[in-house]
């Protein structure tokens, strides 16, 4: 350990916390005369994330010139020894100029033999054998052994698939994240009954969800939903009335990312606020909190924005990663009417982005990942009539909120 290589860490700003943590475990393991030499898989104890997040973080600290990796192997036998990190602060150090490392350099797996032959590439690097998506070391309460578990799943897929496992997998997530009772249900019972269905019963569930969730909430009537895991071991879809399947076909809309009626479910959503129970910090975050790098309140609060609203943040994913939207219901077009747009370089862009940090609502992401302009509510009057950006933002989102209210009553009155 390092006082200055830690001291060097604290002092840098504009990471995210996550980021600077994995940046002070690098310095904890920087020695004066020797270097840093840190295996993955202890990197990653360390800071209780799974080795694919590391990576990225790893890989944002390349980018901003704080960290540059350095692949060894022994000279006799060829085998990869554990990588060397050297640290922006020493001596002779030379930044990465490339974008993307070469995927060699991710691993320091304590001499094990380089292999292109691993059964299970990382979902991050596609075909590499190194970064595998290995489980976060805080482990989560399961329901059943995991070797039991993933055993069910491989004997349950069937033999003749037309698609990869882990495409269904992708399809899974994307499915379950528009159902309702999304937050509370259980990933693994509902994922093992998704794998017990053939594929075209998968295909069907997915793409009859919205048809159904719109169904029982406007035809029905009925507020309450059962677990994604129920709707899919009964097979729900299959129970819509044939009227019903088409008539909703018609009263949904795609919703573009960054648009106005993507923008009007993100806000109701976020009204609707958190969900799940209160995030408590990791032992590595507490340790942070202990040596003052970091209040307790952000962490906190970071988390919350991150857990408390899973669907707002697989909105984020979606429109940024892969320019996908999602379906909303018709019954929103009147709040996406209340909306304008918004530069990414204008006060009130930076107004809305201090709303959301007051409220403890996730933000995009870095700016530079959004678009140019982004449909966010309008205020009721003219833009020079208020006193500051901050009141012009405050009083866009009060119409909102009031309108979505009205919405909300009347929906319930019928």
């Amino acid at each position: 350990m390092s006082h200055k290589a830690t001291n060097w860490a604290i002092e840098q700003r504009g990471l995210k916390p996550a980021t600077k943590i994995v940046l002070w475990h690098l310095c904890d393991r920087y020695n004066p005369d020797h270097g840093c030499f840190p295996s993955q898989e202890q990197l990653a104890q360390d800071c209780e994330i799974s080795r694919a997040s590391l990576n990225r973080h790893l890989e944002e600290l390349e980018r901003r010139g704080l960290v540059a990796r350095e692949a060894r192997r022994d000279a006799e036998t060829c085998k990869q020894l554990s990588t060397r990190y050297r640290l922006a602060f020493e001596e002779k150090f030379k930044p990465i100029e490339t974008e993307n490392p070469c995927p060699e350099m991710r691993h320091g797996n304590d001499a094990e033999t380089v292999s292109q032959k691993d059964e299970n590439p990382c979902l991050k690097n596609d075909e590499s054998r190194v970064s595998n998506c290995d489980t976060n070391p805080v482990r989560e309460p399961v329901r059943e052994p995991v070797s039991e578990r993933e055993g069910a799943r491989e004997a349950q897929e069937p033999e003749t698939a037309t698609v990869s496992k882990d495409a269904w997998k992708r399809r899974f997530r994307k499915a379950h994240a528009e159902w309702p009772t999304y937050a509370s249900d259980s990933a693994t019972t509902a994922e093992a009954e998704w794998f017990k269905l053939s594929e075209k019963d998968r295909e069907a569930a997915a793409d009859r969800l919205g048809a159904y969730v719109f169904h029982v909430k406007h035809q029905v009537g009925r507020s309450k939903f059962c677990a994604f895991a129920v709707y899919l071991r009964d097979k729900l879809w299959k129970r819509l009335p044939v009227q019903a399947t088409a008539g909703d076909a018609g009263q949904s809309l795609e919703a573009k990312p960054f648009g106005k009626a993507w923008g009007a479910v993100r806000f109701a959503c976020l009204l609707d606020g958190p969900k799940g129970s209160t995030p408590k910090l990791t032992t590595a975050q507490e340790q942070m909190v202990a040596q003052g790098l970091y209040s307790r309140d952000v962490l906190l609060r970071d988390k919350r924005a991150r857990e408390g609203w899973p669907r707002v943040n697989t909105m984020h994913e979606r429109a940024i990663r892969r320019h996908v939207g999602v379906q909303a219901e018709a019954s929103l077009e009147p709040l996406a009417d209340l909306f304008g747009k918004v530069h990414r370089d204008s006060p009130a862009w930076i107004a809305w982005r201090d709303l959301h940090e007051k409220n403890g609502w996730p933000w995009f992401g870095p700016d530079r990942d959004c678009p140019e302009w982004v449909w966010m509510p309008a205020p009721p009057d003219a833009p020079e009539t208020y006193s500051n950006p901050f009141a012009e933002v405050r009083a866009a989102l009060a119409r909102f909120e009031a309108e979505h209210a009205k919405l909300s009553e009347r929906q319930a009155a019928e």
